[in-house]
């Protein structure tokens, strides 16, 4: 029996990083500490207000995530057409 083989696209290696210290960020936010937003996280405790901050966090990672997957990413043509402007005023 072969083995198919699949598509699979790596995730971007900078989705770490923007995951990384994700509770930090949400506890932050709402003065309360990192430790009770990853119990609400696990469903061990129960808050409206970190759970949809999580969830807002999280969907601001996804769109970072997309821009930067597709092409769109706005700082990488900055960074382009900077180094555009110094050239032709050299």
């Amino acid at each position: 029996m072969a083995r198919e083989k699949t598509n699979r696209s790596a995730p971007p290696t900078n989705l770490a990083s923007l995951i990384r210290g994700l509770y930090g960020r949400v506890a932050r936010q709402l003065k309360v500490d990192p430790s009770y937003v990853s119990r609400v996280a696990r469903g061990e405790r129960q808050s409206d207000e970190i759970e949809a901050s999580l969830e807002r966090e999280l969907k601001r990672i996804m769109r970072l995530v997309s821009r930067s997957s597709d092409g769109s990413d706005r700082s990488a043509g900055k960074a382009t057409r900077s180094r555009a402007r110094k050239k032709s005023k050299a």
